[in-house]
C-alpha cells in the first residue's frame, strides 16, 4: 500500500501493521516498527499485547494533520513569494513595465538611442498577428546603426511578412531566421534590453515585458542570442518573390529562402507555379546533396556552404 508510505509509514511498519491484521497473536521483534506504529495510534499495547487500533480513526487523524501541514505550506509559500517580489522589485537592473503600450513605447524608443549595435529575437509582435517594421528602424540603419535580427519561423509563414523582411535587408539589417524563438528580445548596444512575452494561461492571453540593465541579466540575454545566431540560418534579400523564369541556380537559392523562412509546400509551390509534389522531389535533391536528414538541416548546411 503505496498510500501508506506516502503518508510517512516507513515500509518495515507498513509490512507489520499488514502482517498483525492477519495474524493478531504475532509478537514482533523489532521494536521500531510497534514504536512508530504507536505513534501513529495504528497500535496499542493491552496488558503486554498488541492490538491494532480502529485504522479510520488513525488515519483520519493523521490525514487531518497534513492537511495543516500542507495549508501551512502554503501560506509559507505566499508569504515568501511576496519577499522575493519585494526583494526582486529593489533590483536596480530590472524594471517590469506594466502595460504593452509602455513596452511599445520603449521598442519605439530603440531606435533613437541605439548608438551602434542592435541585436533582437522576435517571435512577431505580439499584440498583433502581423508582422510590422519597428518605428524609426530605416533612420536608424542610416545612421550606422548595426542591426542583427533573428525571426522566429512562424513569423515568416506568409510572402507579405517576407517581403517586409526583405525591405529591411535590403536597407542593411542582417536577418536571420530559427524554427521557434520564445520570446521577444531587443539589446541595445550591450546597455539595456527589453524583453517581451506573451502566452495563454488559464485566465486568457497574459503579456509581461522588462526592461533590464546592465547586470549579468543582461550578458546571459547577449549570450542566449548569441548562440541562437549561430545556428540560425540567413535570409537572403536578393531574391525576387515573383521571378518564376529564374535559373537552376536562383531556383535552389529562392527554394532555400523560402524553407530557411518557414513557408510551407503548399506556398512555395505557389510561388513557384508548379505542384506541391515537385516542390518535394526538389527538396529532397538538395538534402542530398548537402546530406541533411531535415529541412532544418538542409538550411543549416545550405548556409555553411555559402548557398544562402
Amino acid at each position: 500500500m503505496e498510500a501508506l508510505q506516502a503518508l510517512g509509514l516507513s515500509a518495515a511498519a507498513e509490512t507489520l501493521l499488514l502482517h498483525l491484521l492477519q495474524n493478531p497473536d504475532t509478537t514482533p521483534t523489532d521494536q521500531g516498527p510497534v514504536d512508530e506504529l504507536i505513534a501513529l495510534g495504528l497500535l496499542e499495547r493491552v496488558d503486554e499485547t498488541l492490538v491494532v487500533r480502529p485504522p479510520r480513526l488513525a488515519m483520519d487523524a493523521l490525514a487531518e494533520q497534513h492537511t495543516k501541514q500542507a495549508a501551512l505550506a502554503r501560506e509559507s509559500a505566499d508569504l515568501l513569494t511576496e519577499l522575493w517580489k519585494s526583494a526582486a522589485g529593489r533590483q536596480d537592473y530590472l524594471e517590469v513595465l506594466p502595460t504593452y503600450a509602455a513596452s511599445q513605447a520603449v521598442l519605439n524608443s530603440v531606435q533613437k538611442d541605439a548608438q551602434d549595435h542592435v541585436r533582437a529575437m522576435t517571435m512577431g509582435n505580439l499584440a498583433a498577428r502581423e508582422l510590422q517594421i519597428v518605428e524609426g528602424m530605416f533612420d536608424a540603419l542610416d545612421r550606422g546603426v548595426r542591426y542583427e535580427v533573428i525571426y522566429g519561423a512562424h513569423v515568416l509563414q506568409d510572402a507579405n511578412a517576407l517581403h517586409m523582411v526583405q525591405a529591411c535587408i535590403d536597407a542593411g539589417e542582417q536577418a536571420r531566421v530559427f524554427p521557434s524563438v520564445p520570446l521577444n528580445i531587443t539589446i541595445v548596444d550591450d546597455r539595456w534590453a527589453l524583453v517581451g512575452a506573451r502566452s495563454e494561461v488559464r485566465r486568457g492571453p497574459e503579456f509581461v515585458a522588462m526592461v533590464v540593465h546592465d547586470s549579468p541579466l543582461l550578458a546571459g540575454l547577449a549570450r542566449i542570442f548569441e548562440a541562437l545566431w549561430r545556428i540560425a540560418v540567413p535570409i537572403t534579400g536578393g531574391t525576387e518573390l515573383n521571378d518564376v523564369t529564374a535559373a537552376p541556380s536562383l531556383e535552389a537559392k529562392r527554394l532555400l529562402t523560402y524553407l530557411s523562412a518557414g513557408l510551407t509546400d503548399e506556398s512555395i509551390a505557389r510561388e513557384f507555379g508548379v505542384s506541391e509534389r515537385t516542390i518535394a522531389r526538389r527538396i529532397g535533391r538538395l538534402q542530398e546533396a548537402l546530406g541533411a536528414q531535415t529541412r532544418f538541416q538542409l538550411g543549416v548546411q545550405a548556409s555553411r556552404q555559402g548557398w544562402l
